[in-house]
């Protein structure tokens, strides 16, 4: 199946009608079988998976574990609180990141900041389960390169370029 001619919302109409029926509320991730069949680098698919179950170490959840943290704002942006949802779905930064796949996969989106929810609505459902399954591989590469990018800003410093992230990020999707 080809993404040319998915316009205006094309890949992203289910997930659209059901947000907008009232179905689409938070709910716990459910299609666990399907993520571990990508075939991706081991660590960006750990990555993923934490930032699906809000076990990552972002500024929010560790202090909600009890770990002082010097501010709790966003690294990125420097805006909001570093929460799960904001620093990969919300965050000025990764938004751009985002709207740079979406470009790149010829798509437009709702941005979804629900980590299982932004995740599938990467998978088509009228496609091959392959096609859908490197659909994801995409999101689990620019999940990762967004947190390996916020570590390497934090604790080494730097400028923060969401393209340069990106670019990473289409590189582990072809390797």
């Amino acid at each position: 199946m080809s993404l040319e001619g998915l316009r205006v919302c094309g890949v992203f109409c289910q997930v659209c009608l059901r947000f907008i029926k009232g179905i689409g509320s938070i709910k716990k991730f459910t299609d666990v079988h399907f993520f571990w069949r990508i075939m991706a680098l081991p660590s960006a698919h750990v990555t993923s998976w934490r930032v699906i179950e809000n076990k990552i170490a972002t500024k929010v959840n560790m202090e909600r574990r009890g770990v002082q943290v010097e501010s709790n704002l966003c690294c990125l942006c420097r805006v909001s609180e570093e929460s799960t949802s904001h620093l990969f779905f919300g965050c000025r930064v990764a938004w751009l990141a985002w709207n740079l796949c979406y470009t790149w996969l010829g798509v437009s989106s709702v941005n979804l900041l629900s980590p299982g929810s932004h995740f599938e609505q990467f998978k088509i459902l009228d496609a091959t389960t392959s096609v859908n399954l490197i659909l994801c591989n995409v999101w689990i590469a620019l999940v990762s390169e967004i947190w390996r990018h916020r570590n390497k800003f934090l604790f080494n410093g730097g400028v923060v370029d969401h393209s340069k992230f990106f670019s990473l990020a289409q590189v582990k999707v072809c390797v």
